[in-house]
């Protein structure tokens, strides 16, 4: 290559936008001019395509680079105590408020376990425990209360027309 500089070419304009003859053809389709053509390859520093190191001509391949796509992932449940069966019959047989919230609280783990969240698995699953554990005994409680009262009050009143012939 030789270090020539070139100067641009002149460009013929029509004084009439819609007037097509005044236009060369070379320029009319936004060609180079006559006389000049498009670079050969290889003849700027840095382009090889289609060339090997020494300038010689190599089979022409074609490589597509993608960016990586999303990368499918697998949530196994994590293994965790279910809570939800003793949350359910301690609220039906013991004591119904804390064991709704029993309930809550294990449908909570259960979802946080499908998730995939291990912390919240766990933490959801002892405040589950920890309620079912308390219904129970507030059940057992609050059983024990209405046995001894209805005994003290059945007691007395049966006692005193037992013996009233």
């Amino acid at each position: 290559m030789d270090n020539k500089t070139y100067s641009p070419p002149s460009y013929t304009q029509a004084t009439n936008p819609s007037d097509q003859s005044n236009l060369s053809g070379a320029t009319q389709y936004n060609q180079y001019p006559a006389g000049y053509s498009y670079p050969s390859q290889g003849q700027y520093p840095g382009y090889t395509y289609g060339m090997k190191d020494g300038g010689q001509q190599s089979q022409d391949t074609i490589t597509v680079v993608t960016q990586p796509g999303p990368v499918p992932t697998v949530i196994s449940p994590v293994p965790h105590q279910d809570w939800m069966v003793p949350a359910v019959l301690a609220c039906l047989c013991c004591f119904w408020p804390t064991g709704i919230c029993a309930i809550m609280s294990a449908s909570k783990a259960n979802s946080a376990a499908t998730t995939g969240d291990v912390a919240e698995t766990q933490r959801q699953s002892r405040s589950a425990r920890n309620l079912v554990i308390l219904t129970v005994v507030l059940g057992i409680i609050v059983i024990a209360i209405s046995i001894t009262l209805r005994v003290v009050y059945y007691g007395k009143s049966n006692s005193s027309n037992y013996y009233n012939y």
